[in-house]
């Protein structure tokens, strides 16, 4: 992988005006900022590919069992109260130097206020692959997700559905809470 580096926001926005990325549809609707993408580039959570131009993110997802059920994110509610379906498992990204489980950890305490000794890991339950989709945060950009998934047993999770605030929030993050449910996957 040939990776890209950029300078500055501007750089960035130039950069993906370059490669025909339409960013006067960001920022409606469920789509975040070129702000926002050049916040998560800054923070380490992505990285930029050359060519083909791609969003890089590396990604652990967390499975939590209930029976035959999983715990999934229903949905997210922004802070302009429209509201995006997720039906996905808790997930974050991977940091620079931090290891899957490590990411894992730091998910599960803040996305659902977990403790360590509240979470154990089943050390067989490690799959990873990887996909290459139109990012929904950012139309038009590609991104090649590495997802690493991992199975999880965690205590004090409520019975039923719950809302949980987006507690993580940084500046810019337009997530204002999280809807948790305990369904069947398909």
């Amino acid at each position: 992988m040939h990776s890209k580096e950029f300078d500055s926001v501007e750089e960035l926005a130039d950069w993906l005006k370059a490669i025909g990325v339409d960013t006067a549809v960001w920022n409606k609707g469920a789509a975040k900022s070129v702000a926002n993408l050049w916040d998560e580039y800054m923070r380490g959570d992505l990285l930029f590919q050359a060519s083909p131009p791609l969003r890089i993110v590396e990604v652990v997802q967390i499975i939590i069992r209930r029976n035959e059920l999983i715990l999934l994110e229903a949905e997210q509610e922004f802070l302009n109260g429209q509201r995006r379906s997720r039906d996905l498992p808790p997930s974050e990204k991977i940091k620079p130097g931090e290891s899957s489980i490590d990411a894992a950890y730091r998910c599960l305490c803040e996305e659902l206020g977990l403790s360590h000794d509240q979470i154990n890991f089943e050390e067989s339950g490690y799959e990873k692959r990887e996909r290459i989709i139109d990012s929904p945060s950012y139309p038009g950009l590609f991104t090649c997700y590495t997802i690493h998934s991992v199975q999880a047993y965690a205590t004090g999770l409520p019975n039923g559905d719950f809302w949980r605030a987006n507690v993580a929030v940084k500046d810019g993050d337009p997530i204002k809470r999280h809807l948790w449910a305990w369904r069947k996957r398909p």
